[in-house]
């Protein structure tokens, strides 16, 4: 033991001895005495402070309403516009404007009109041509074989849409009140829950869509036109005078149908031509087709 220390404990001793009680606080100044001594010979650290780079600035992605907007505001377009994307994979919209607003199907409800008709056992062949050309004689035709309004309530309620509700007028297959977010849920259930024969037929029509319609009609608009290189797949409509142009394209693009798609639009006849009808429903699809991560 070191000699400082020794004495330290020695002169304790004759201090109790000589004043008894005052023990304790002799032991706090010996025990105080030793931990100054220990701490000034610890050496003092050496070493400059270091301050960690402040980190990059996060841009956090908008939100699907958000980047719909911006499309709309930036595209100084004459029609009105409801239009979704969807991500099948990830299961999640990029794009979403006005989505659960309801508009007329137009030929869109062919698709149900044509599941409705294969599970009645109709021709496969008729089915596809109705879709394909979008064929309103065939249409007409099944819609009385699959029971008129009755197949919309049922697939609807099959499919779990939400806002799909027949015409009040009967035989209107065309007034079909639809959202952009059913036409996703239908075009999922197509793609995921439908027999594989019967999704064969609906999908490889789609595939197959000519450019004009049965009735002459361009219906390249919209998708078609719209998408490049891209696979596509797509329903689309179109009517007028209620009392405007009224613009539908429906369908997926990308490999293996990966994004669905919904653009919805309604134009005033006395100022927009049918061209120009066409050409902003393609100008809305280029944008959201843009919006497909690279």
């Amino acid at each position: 033991m070191p000699p400082w220390i020794n004495a330290a404990a020695g002169r304790f001793r004759v201090a109790v001895g000589r004043r008894p009680g005052s023990w304790a606080l002799l032991a706090v100044v010996a025990v105080g005495s030793l931990m100054i001594g220990a701490l000034v010979a610890i050496p003092e650290p050496e070493g400059r402070i270091r301050f960690l780079p402040e980190p990059p600035p996060t841009t956090a992605e908008p939100d699907p309403e958000t980047a719909a907007a911006s499309i709309i505001q930036e595209s100084g377009l004459a029609g009105e516009f409801s239009f979704v994307l969807y991500d099948s994979v990830e299961q999640r919209y990029l794009l979403s404007h006005r989505a659960d607003e309801t508009h007329n199907t137009m030929s869109v409800s062919k698709i149900i009109i044509g599941i409705g008709a294969l599970e009645h056992g109709v021709e496969p062949s008729r089915v596809a041509e109705m879709i394909s050309r979008s064929h309103d004689p065939i249409a007409n035709e099944l819609w009385g074989v699959v029971g008129g309004p009755a197949v919309i309530e049922e697939q609807a309620a099959l499919m779990g849409l939400e806002h799909t509700v027949p015409a009040e007028d009967w035989g209107r297959w065309g007034d079909v009140q639809i959202s952009a977010s059913d036409v996703v849920r239908m075009y999922e259930y197509v793609l995921n829950e439908l027999p594989e024969d019967d999704r064969a037929v609906i999908v490889d029509a789609m595939e197959a869509t000519t450019e004009l319609g049965a009735d002459g009609y361009d219906q390249t608009f919209g998708i078609p036109d719209a998408a490049g290189g891209l696979d596509w797949a797509v329903k689309q409509g179109w009517g007028c005078c209620k009392p405007d142009r009224f613009l539908v394209s429906t369908g997926t693009v990308g490999a293996d149908h990966r994004y669905i798609l919904a653009v919805f639009g309604a134009f005033d006849e006395t100022l927009i031509d049918e061209a120009q009808s066409g050409e902003e429903m393609t100008t809305v699809a280029e944008a959201v087709i843009a919006a497909i991560p690279a």
